[in-house]
């Protein structure tokens, strides 16, 4: 593959150019965010990886990868790390969360004005839409049930036995009727 010249240009300065350009490109990934509790930030996205420096409660910090529950960071100091994206607070709120004026907006909207997602903080909407089930895993997990004779036969060498147990009793105007 012959490399493609600009005409007029001289090969150093496309160079520049196009490194300026992925430089720039990188720099438009990085997210904006502030840690919600003071957090360590570690030196690999693992909960035994060694501590390479705190983040204080507050802080802005500059979002540059995610992996699983863990988000690559760089402080305003420069000192990159993992901490655990649970700890962070992404996108327009991290401003007013690094503020302290989230509160304010709990008492005019009712809520912070966010959308919050539980269990599923660092993928994008895309990677949630596009999901599916890793069939090898499924058939991981099929291969670990048992049938209903060999679970009976399992608990007769304990010995154990079967006892019925009774719903909870349901307050009135519940719609669901005891069993």
């Amino acid at each position: 593959m012959t490399p493609t010249r600009i005409p007029g240009l001289p090969r150093r300065r496309v160079l520049a150019l196009a490194t300026v350009a992925a430089l720039a490109g990188g720099a438009v990934l990085a997210e904006s965010g502030a840690v919600l509790k003071d957090t360590p930030l570690r030196s690999e996205p693992l909960a035994s990886a060694s501590e390479v420096g705190q983040l204080k409660a507050r802080e802005t910090v500059q979002i540059t990868a995610r992996q699983g529950a863990w988000a690559g960071v760089t402080t305003p100091a420069g000192t990159e790390g993992w901490a655990r994206i649970l700890n962070l607070r992404t996108g327009s709120a991290a401003a007013a969360a690094a503020s302290g004026v989230q509160l304010t907006s709990v008492f005019a909207t009712g809520s912070s004005g966010n959308s919050v997602s539980t269990g599923v903080k660092g993928l994008s909407a895309e990677q949630l839409i596009g999901a599916s089930p890793d069939a090898s895993q499924v058939a991981t997990l099929d291969g670990f049930a048992v049938s209903t004779g060999d679970a009976t036969a399992f608990a007769a060498q304990a010995p154990l036995s079967a006892q019925r147990v009774d719903y909870l009793a349901q307050e009135r105007g519940s719609r669901r009727r005891n069993r």
